[in-house]
């Protein structure tokens, strides 16, 4: 088995959330509200989920 070095394992955990939060924001803002019964941003989980992998990459930043 050969060693990888761990900045490749940094890298890729970092990419991994980068790549959700496009994911993310690929998604319609119609579909993420469809069935609320008030229309406001502060429900748009998009905002939500961005707000957690930016809070989960600097703990990962400051942990690493």
């Amino acid at each position: 088995m050969t060693d990888w070095p761990l900045w490749w394992a940094s890298a890729a955990t970092v990419l991994i959330f980068l790549l959700l939060l496009g994911v993310i924001w690929s998604l319609k803002r119609d579909k993420i509200l469809e069935g609320a019964v008030d229309q406001h941003s502060w429900r748009d989980l998009r905002i939500w989920a961005t707000l957690l992998i930016l809070i989960q990459l600097l703990i990962y930043y400051l942990f690493s």
